[in-house]
């Protein structure tokens, strides 16, 4: 049972606070010991929150709550008699965020919080930052890989969605604040923004990535995914900055904040134009002098009229974008431009991210690229680095936005020499289904169809020859293939060991 309380006037005036409170019939000295919005893990005089959600509805497990044990609810909608003092609300979801906020304690005060979205390049520049970060001070990461802590690994069972509910993301950065970490490096999804998850926090620095096409299953268009990616504007607090890729003309419809702006990009050519008429000071990040290659890139770092020679381990023009959104948080935060200059230069490996993971005769890599923006970046990046052959094994998720794969299918098509299409996380789906799906973007190209996923890699390791690279390509640095409802054990790097190891004609 958690050490921390609130009273149920604690509760109100925050509700109030935020315009969130319609009405209550609730004690004021009633006091609950925890809060919770899954039913099952509500123990005695816990506080149970309930909205009508995506995929369900809340108000369906208030008995369920009330028979562990909860002391009050918190409630969109009143039926009867709930049994329970409670509080009814305008909005469950954001008055989860602000509950939670200050069950906690406000933890979000005690830390430098950086935010990061965008279609691509989230994890790797929320990884980068809390790098950057943590040169000076504890810091630590939150996003699709887990927690990740000051010491740069993964923490055990901590490995979830890319942004976790209200209720965890309070109780995740109360935690983190509490055994001294300084600043954590948040990657924030379009589905949290627009479902109010983090609105009880306010973040120092956001940083925005890149945008295309992605989520249109849950978004419907194109113009609500942005407008939701954009609310992160909404929770940088007074003072704070927001980091934007100038290269991605979409960002120039954020709306302003009044927050200062630092515009990143590459200098080799038209450079970064967003941010302008913002209403807000406009600084700009440069990369100039890029030199890409196989073990990594080089350039200079231009800033407030210094600049400072990088030496980048990680392969790519995108990483060099995605180190461009990191550094410009470190520099908002504080940081110098030497410190940040040095920090790049020891950046480590990322799970899943332009992963080497074979280096024989042949090359394999392996990265979560499972958009067709995504996917293009990944292959123009791997082209020129390796004489052979571009082999790609790739597939869509199920029960996704199926309207992204006739075109990712078309992005590898142009781009390799060899597709082998097949499952990603079928999910509920037919993943024959799936795969029709994707090879109506293949336009007659010549292609191989293995929907078996395991059977796809084995096929792609027995084709390559020396001088090609094999991109395993949609999973990263996922352990686990979602088949149906379930998550069966698949890690591609074991996968792919086994294979070699065994000698199947590879």
């Amino acid at each position: 049972m958690s050490d921390r309380s609130l009273t149920l006037r604690d509760v109100s005036r925050v509700l109030r606070a935020s315009e969130l409170l319609l009405t209550e019939e609730a004690p004021e000295d009633l006091v609950v010991r925890g809060i919770h919005h899954d039913s099952r893990r509500v123990g005695p005089g816990d506080l149970f929150l309930a909205w009508m959600g995506t995929d369900d509805d809340g108000h369906r497990y208030l008995d369920d709550a009330r028979a562990r044990g909860a002391a009050a609810f918190v409630l969109e909608r009143v039926s009867g008699d709930p049994g329970l003092p409670w509080l009814q609300v305008r909005d469950g979801r954001f008055a989860a965020a602000v509950v939670a906020d200050a069950f906690y304690g406000t933890p979000w005060k005690a830390l430098l919080l950086v935010g990061v979205t965008g279609t691509n390049g989230k994890t790797t520049t929320a990884l980068l930052a809390r790098h950057l970060l943590g040169e000076i001070e504890p810091a630590a990461a939150l996003g699709t890989l887990g927690v990740v802590g000051p010491d740069g690994e993964v923490r055990p069972d901590t490995e979830g969605l890319t942004s976790p509910g209200p209720v965890e993301f309070s109780s995740r950065l109360r935690e983190l604040a509490d055994e001294g970490i300084r600043s954590v490096s948040v990657e924030v999804s379009s589905h949290a923004l627009e479902q109010k998850r983090m609105d009880g926090a306010r973040f120092q620095v956001a940083v925005f990535t890149n945008f295309s096409q992605d989520h249109l299953d849950y978004h419907d268009s194109e113009e609500r995914y942005f407008a939701a990616k954009a609310r992160l504007v909404e929770l940088v607090g007074p003072g704070g900055t927001v980091v934007l890729n100038g290269h991605d003309p979409a960002w120039d419809r954020l709306p302003s904040s009044g927050a200062d702006r630092i515009v990143f990009g590459i200098r080799d050519g038209e450079g970064p134009g967003a941010g302008e008429g913002s209403g807000a000071t406009v600084d700009r990040l440069w990369a100039s002098e890029l030199d890409l290659g196989p073990d990594g890139s080089t350039f200079r770092l231009e800033w407030a009229g210094g600049e400072e020679e990088v030496s980048f381990p990680l392969l790519g023009r995108f990483n060099v974008e995605n180190a461009l959104g990191a550094a410009g948080a470190a520099l908002a935060s504080g940081r110098s431009l030497a410190e940040v200059a040095r920090g790049l230069g020891s950046s480590p490996q990322l799970p899943g991210r332009l992963e080497l993971v074979v280096r024989r005769e042949f090359a394999v890599v392996i990265d979560f690229a499972h958009s067709p923006e995504a996917l293009r970046g990944v292959l123009e990046t791997l082209r020129p680095l390796f004489p052979g052959r571009l082999i790609v094994v790739f597939g869509a998720g199920g029960d996704r936005d199926r309207t992204k794969r006739a075109p990712m299918g078309r992005v590898v098509g142009e781009g390799a020499d060899l597709p082998v299409v097949t499952s990603d996380n079928p999910r509920t789906e037919d993943p024959d289904r799936i795969v029709d799906d994707i090879v109506e973007g293949l336009e007659g190209r010549e292609h191989v169809r293995i929907p078996d996923r395991r059977e796809a890699i084995a096929y792609a390791l027995e084709e390559a020859r020396p001088g090609d690279v094999v991109l395993l390509a949609g999973k990263g640095h996922e352990r686990y293939q979602v088949v149906g409802r379930e998550e069966w054990p698949f890690d591609e790097r074991v996968v792919v060991r086994e294979f070699l190891e065994a000698g199947e004609d590879v």
